[in-house]
């Protein structure tokens, strides 16, 4: 529907609008409506009124306006605005996503249109480096900017970003669906080498590359998927993972039932965690626990196939000497080019006393400035083996790591760490009590916000707050006084889908503005390996909810409210005021008006 309404301007004493020439204005926007230039009859216009005017006058994409310039007697210019309510339906910008149609403004991010009119869809770093909000088109064209940023296969299967796409041609979408791009394979053999676990040998039906540390998706089938990492070479010519029984599991129970000539459904292996060519004379690290072990001796032969020339320590750990079930594979390893040691953390295991596997490698290896690290395992066992790794030494970009987590999502434990942390006197001498801090923090926050990938990260965070907030919390770390009610570190980012990658990134970042400020090297290793205790909570393949009194509340969705007081719409930029409802994101904050949030009523599929 289009309609219009009169307004009038004070004209400028020369007789001309106020904020250009009317002529220009008249015969700009005759041009857009592909009318001859003198026409000036409002009816019209109003008749001809069909297609999206671009760069219109108004702005906000709820509008799609014109002016044009009735008369003009030096006093006042009359002025005529058309707004079209549907026009984007008329025009074909929309996406049809879960039942509906979303209008989408000229220009206008779709994850933007889309959330102004309350779709259900997630999203966190909405600049196209998460991948949170992607999804799968099935007819239209999400145009060129949706796609640029994913991968060649991706494309081919309709996937795009609504974050990144401002010109959606009639596009309808769903939900990713990345079932379709799966491989057969056949059982042929399974082992059970210790209680609740179970070798799977798997012969593909079709050609397949792979490396020893990559992960494949195992789907049972019911569709329900898991990722496993894979043991055995290329040479070996099957599919090795090693799988954990869980109570309950619905991919590891079907697990368990399976015999040899059964079919599998398994998505292709990908992942880096594997061993790579520019590696060869650096010693080797590798500490895993419980299947993880077993990832890190395909790692280990990978690299011996190679002609690895450093030291390799192989370090396999369990709770007792029954997860310790690796003896097959250990037993092959050349002994002149590899060290092997075994331990378990609540018995005596042969000559070594009951010990945590992690502990005994790196109070044996303390100084780790050339080495690769491989760790492999529980997450726990993950996130204490990089705290000391890192106060060994190790490159950051060195430390390579998988972990396995269980089906029940993490549980943060910052709380009880902040509390026993103990201050570090020596560094925040270094850092001249607080002087060096800010100039460091300064520093750093200002590469942040001007790198792509990390600056969505501060959405609707100044530069200035960030500071703040970052040295407060380091403040209360390292001087130890507790002055300042910081935010947990798990809700800090709570909305934002950070991946591993992405925290390197920012930690190499932040590393590099530490070293050109001075600080000396082991002081460096020190605040390198605090950072390091919070990566559980900043990291997140999926958005979680915010902890409040110790409970996890889910906080996608929107809501209803009742504006208390005027504000904008986070939509269109048009006035609230007090009284009225909005549609809210629980998540964000942000508010709609009645007319974006209108927009999903125009046509429901």
């Amino acid at each position: 529907m289009l309609r219009h309404r009169l307004r009038r301007k004070a004209a400028r004493p020369d007789g001309h609008a106020p904020a250009s020439d009317p002529h220009a204005v008249a015969q700009a926007s005759a041009a857009r409506l592909a009318c001859p230039p003198d026409a000036r009859d409002i009816g019209w216009i109003k008749a001809q009124f069909v297609a999206p005017v671009p760069n219109t006058v108004l702005s906000g994409p709820r509008h799609t306006s014109v002016e044009l310039p009735a008369h003009s007697n030096g006093q006042e210019i009359l002025i005529v605005e058309y707004v079209a309510e549907g026009l984007g339906m008329l025009s074909g910008n929309w996406i049809k996503f879960a039942g509906r149609k979303y209008i989408v403004g000229a220009g206008e991010p779709v994850l933007d249109a889309m959330l102004r009119q309350g779709a259900p869809v997630r999203f966190s770093c909405r600049k196209g480096t998460c991948r949170t909000c992607m999804l799968q088109a099935e007819s239209g064209d999400p145009g060129r900017e949706a796609v640029e940023r994913l991968p060649q296969e991706y494309r081919e299967m309709g996937m795009f970003l609504p974050c990144c796409a401002t010109r959606v041609t009639t596009v309808e979408a769903r939900l990713p669906d990345l079932t379709h791009r799966t491989h057969t394979a056949m059982v042929a053999e399974t082992v059970t080498p210790a209680p609740g676990i179970v070798i799977l040998r798997l012969e593909p039906m079709t050609e397949l590359d792979w490396q020893p540390g990559q992960v494949i998706g195992l789907m049972n089938p019911a569709g329900d998927l898991r990722r496993y990492s894979i043991v055995s070479t290329k040479a070996d010519d099957f599919l090795e993972i090693h799988v954990r029984i869980y109570e309950g599991g619905a991919v590891s129970g079907w697990v368990a039932g399976l015999s040899a000539g059964d079919k599998v459904t398994f998505q292709a292996p990908m992942g880096d965690f594997t061993y790579r060519r520019q590696m060869l004379d650096r010693p080797l690290l590798l500490i895993g626990t419980g299947t993880g072990g077993g990832v890190l001796t395909g790692i280990l032969r990978a690299a011996l196939d190679a002609g690895h020339a450093g030291p390799i320590h192989l370090y396999l750990g369990g709770r007792t000497g029954d997860d310790l079930y690796l003896d097959d594979h250990v037993h092959p390893l050349p002994g002149d080019r590899v060290t092997v040691l075994q331990a378990a953390s609540r018995e005596a295991y042969g000559c070594i006393p009951a010990a945590r596997v992690g502990t005994l490698a790196f109070d044996w290896h303390r100084d780790l400035g050339e080495t690769e690290v491989f760790l492999c395992g529980t997450s726990d066992m993950i996130e204490s083996a990089r705290i000391r790794a890192l106060q060994n030494g190790a490159a950051l970009d060195r430390i390579h790591s998988e972990s396995f987590d269980t089906p029940k999502p993490y549980v943060t434990t910052n709380a009880a760490r902040l509390k026993a942390k103990r201050r570090d006197q020596g560094l925040w001498e270094a850092l001249e009590h607080g002087a060096k801090l800010t100039d460091i923090l300064i520093d750093f926050y200002t590469h942040v916000y001007a790198d792509q990938q990390l600056a969505p990260c501060f959405h609707r965070v100044t530069k200035s707050r960030a500071i703040e907030k970052q040295y407060t919390f380091l403040q209360d770390l390292f001087s130890g006084t507790r002055l300042h009610l910081c935010e947990e570190p798990f809700n800090a980012p709570q909305w934002m889908v950070l991946t591993d990658e992405l925290f390197d990134h920012l930690e190499k970042m932040f590393l590099d503005v530490v070293r050109r400020h001075g600080l000396a090297e082991p002081l460096i290793h020190r605040w390198a390996a605090l950072h390091e205790t919070f990566r559980r909570d900043l990291v997140k393949s999926a958005t979680r909810g915010i902890l409040r009194n110790g409970v996890e509340v889910d906080l996608d969705g929107f809501s209803q409210e009742i504006m208390e007081i005027g504000s904008v719409c986070d939509g269109c930029h048009a006035e609230i005021m007090a009284g009225e409802a909005v549609l809210m994101h629980n998540r964000t904050g942000e508010a709609f008006c009645q007319t974006c949030e209108g927009h999903q009523k125009v046509e429901a599929a």
